[in-house]
């Protein structure tokens, strides 16, 4: 044997330990964000997804070291591990194809869930400002003003207003814009959430499917050795 076929040797070990080690690191991180199991919740399964798309890197370079570093005169022992990692690149291939329906479906739900939380939140605000509103409209005299005041200020000990008509319109004109402003936040919120959603449906998505391309494709390649 020459120098140069013992220094091939220790690169191909090298890099069949290297992808060894990078396999059972990755099998480590897919239990590690598998559990504990949420499914139906479709804000685990979606950040599951995302999860196993941004973590789908290592045991892609792990496959690729410990075939590349593969020789002919291998154990069998070792032939029959290869030919399972092949089969297993094809399985988590598929996997992350049926990945992808869960993903799009999981992204209409969550944002049909964030909508219906950011609504439920502004419209109790809301609902409290119009019955605050109501309360000053239906007041008609200067001690009832005095009284609807006082109540929203039971902690503190406050003198008599000497005009609670003029008040009474500052009032109702301000909950006018609270209540404008709280639509208008309600609104951003929506599009903000609305657009981080789809930014990360898009990467994951489109992630999972060049994952499931690229162990495919591994598995094509590999299945003939």
């Amino acid at each position: 044997m020459t120098k140069s076929q013992i220094y091939d040797w220790d690169a191909n070990s090298l890099f069949r330990f290297g992808g060894y080690i990078l396999l059972i690191l990755a099998l480590i991180d897919f239990i590690n964000i598998l559990i504990p199991f949420h499914f139906t919740n479709p804000v685990w399964e979606f950040q599951m997804i995302g999860a196993l798309v941004d973590h789908a890197t290592v045991p892609l370079i792990g496959l690729i070291f410990v075939f590349a570093g593969h020789r002919k005169f291998s154990n069998r022992l070792e032939f029959y591990l290869l030919k399972f990692l092949s089969w297993s690149a094809l399985f988590v291939g598929v996997l992350f194809l049926l990945l992808l329906p869960l993903g799009i479906n999981n992204t209409w739900r969550i944002d049909h869930q964030n909508n219906f939380q950011i609504l439920n939140h502004s419209s109790q605000k809301i609902a409290q400002l119009h019955q605050i509103k109501k309360l000053l409209n239906n007041a008609k005299t200067d001690q009832e003003l005095n009284n609807i005041f006082h109540s929203f200020n039971s902690e503190q000990t406050l003198p008599k207003l000497a005009n609670p008509q003029n008040v009474k319109t500052q009032i109702v004109a301000q909950i006018a814009q609270i209540e404008k402003n709280v639509n208008n936040q309600t609104k951003a919120i929506q599009n903000d959430k609305h657009q981080e959603l789809i930014r990360n449906s898009v990467k994951w998505n489109l992630g999972a499917l060049i994952c499931a391309v690229a162990f495919i494709w591994i598995w094509r390649a590999t299945n003939s050795m």
